[in-house]
């Protein structure tokens, strides 16, 4: 019997264990061997479609997260428009450096979940201070909120997204390996249990299991 290569995915395991599982059934002197192995057979199949569902819900909250960026993107937009037209489209402008100092797409091309809600946020504080700024007031009064509405929605967002990403990492570093290593020696102690059943056939024992590699057959040469 060929164990599974260190590299053998967890779905990999599922057609092996399935089968033995029923070849060892189907065998009046070995039906009933099979229980141990087809109970970890069901747990890592279980917890294989669970993963799939958290990838799928993951990628959902991934395009929220970037919708909410996108607006975002759109409200930081509209405020430098705003801010352009106040310093006459004048870049160097003290007031515009305040809140674009290396322009507009410093900010909205930046990493989406945290970096660019840190830069919006540091504008939100500038926002503040200048709210009673007799050219800056009225224009951060308009869209202090605006801002500070998508930003929130963006974070809001993103610790969704965190919350499935955490939970994949879970089932990935720590519950399907337990699994792996479960089935692993359920897999061999099956072996075992043959082998003292047909004790005397061991290529009986062999025909219980698939192997996992391929093996090429040998080629026919010209004698």
């Amino acid at each position: 019997m060929e164990m599974p290569p260190e590299d053998t995915p967890p779905e990999a395991y599922l057609p092996r264990s399935a089968y033995s599982i029923s070849r060892v059934a189907a065998d009046p002197k070995t039906a009933g061997l099979e229980k141990p192995l087809e109970a970890i057979h069901g747990d890592l199949k279980k917890i294989l479609r669970e993963r799939e569902d958290l990838e799928e819900e993951a990628e959902k909250r991934s395009a929220v997260v970037d919708a909410r960026d996108s607006e975002l993107d759109e409200d930081v937009g509209g405020f430098e428009l705003s801010l352009l037209a106040l310093v006459t489209k004048n870049r160097e402008d003290p007031r515009y450096r305040r809140y674009f100092p290396e322009g507009l797409r410093e900010v909205t091309t930046a990493e989406p979940r945290k970096e660019e809600p840190e830069l919006v946020g540091d504008m939100l504080d500038s926002m503040t201070e200048d709210m009673n700024d007799p050219e800056l007031g009225s224009l951060v009064a308009t869209w202090a909120p605006k801002l500070s509405n998508s930003r929130s929605r963006v974070l809001a967002a993103s610790e969704s997204l965190a919350i499935s990403e955490k939970e994949l990492a879970v089932l990935d570093d720590k519950r399907i390996p337990a699994l792996m290593a479960a089935w692993r020696t359920e897999y061999k102690k099956l072996e075992g249990q043959l082998t003292a059943v047909y004790a005397s056939n061991p290529k009986k024992v062999a025909r219980f299991f698939k192997p996992f590699r391929k093996r090429n057959k040998a080629k026919k040469t010209d004698a």
